[in-house]
């Protein structure tokens, strides 16, 4: 039975690794690379890769983290960008605060997709206590897992 499960395991990860494949820049094509280069300026460490039938672009801006994925016509089909904590709407920051008041923000993401904004709000309290939340923009906790 275990031996199953790791072939399994395996399989399910080779599959995982051959659906994502790294392109050079000359193999993005050019409406791509022109929609990105005029929506984005002062980018850093730029990688893009192929994922399925979207191409992922993962970059820098001052030091935070930005994918964006888009179809073959320059559309963006979801984003995940990493923001500070000062970035978030009250909303989401009350939230925080009023069911986690002893803890601390420790990272955040804004994740949009189909036209739907969440913040994921990673939070600590000392070295041992970790929480993963998912809060729309309205504040309403939709995930909360401990990390």
């Amino acid at each position: 039975m275990m031996k199953n499960l790791k072939i399994a395991a395996l399989l399910l990860f080779a599959t995982a690794t051959i659906s994502a494949q790294d392109l050079k820049t000359n193999e993005v094509p050019t409406n791509l690379q022109t929609i990105f280069n005029t929506s984005y300026s002062n980018v850093t460490d730029v990688e893009w890769e192929m994922k399925g039938d979207h191409y992922k672009v993962e970059f820098e801006i001052n030091k935070m983290d930005h994918d964006i994925w888009y179809d073959a016509q320059g559309n963006v089909i979801k984003s995940k960008i990493e923001i500070t904590e000062s970035e978030l709407p009250s909303a989401v920051v009350s939230a925080v605060k009023a069911k986690y008041a002893d803890y601390k923000i420790d990272s955040v993401e804004v994740h949009e997709e189909g036209g739907k904004k969440t913040y994921e709000v990673e939070i600590e309290k000392g070295w041992t206590k970790e929480r993963k939340l998912i809060i729309d923009a309205s504040g309403a906790i939709l995930s909360d897992i401990e990390d």
